[in-house]
């Protein structure tokens, strides 16, 4: 390989690298926007992390990076975010039945509203730490990729 073609070939790597790190922010703030009410369209916020845009990279042209030691730790932290997210998606949309209990002891629905909320704010905290790693995980790649060709 010629020293152009393998400037050409590490500078597509890390535009996609680049692409799939903007992909991930653009997740993030959808599901920012779907726990604070406002409307999302189906399919921009994919709860499983095989299905979103980053997943799509991960498995796919993002492969090319799998000798990477950053590469492969990247798979557990975007797991994790999509695991939280999960979390929240089903405080958000699961609607469990009411409790025999809870009939009988009378407990508001205000009450359940305000712990539900609660509740979403904090998995709202580990989703934005998590997107955090993931971030720092994603920067550190693109740091190794660019001093492994610098060497060269």
């Amino acid at each position: 390989m010629s020293d152009i073609q393998h400037r050409e070939s590490i500078t597509d790597i890390l535009q996609q690298l680049r692409k799939a790190k903007t992909a991930h922010l653009r997740w993030r703030a959808y599901a920012m926007a779907l726990t604070s009410g406002y409307a999302v369209e189906e399919g921009q916020l994919p709860v499983e992390h095989t299905d979103c845009q980053f997943g799509g990279w991960y498995y796919g042209e993002g492969q090319a990076l799998k000798d990477y030691p950053e590469f492969t730790g990247l798979e557990e932290i975007h797991h994790q975010v999509h695991a939280v997210y999960k979390d929240i998606f089903q405080m958000l949309f699961d609607k469990p039945e009411k409790s025999i209990w809870r009939k009988l002891m009378g407990k508001s629905a205000s009450s359940d509203k305000i712990g539900q909320k609660v509740k979403i704010e904090k998995e709202l905290e580990r989703l934005s730490d998590q997107s955090r790693l993931m971030m720092e995980a994603l920067d550190k790649l693109e740091k190794a990729v660019i001093s492994r060709h610098e060497s060269l």
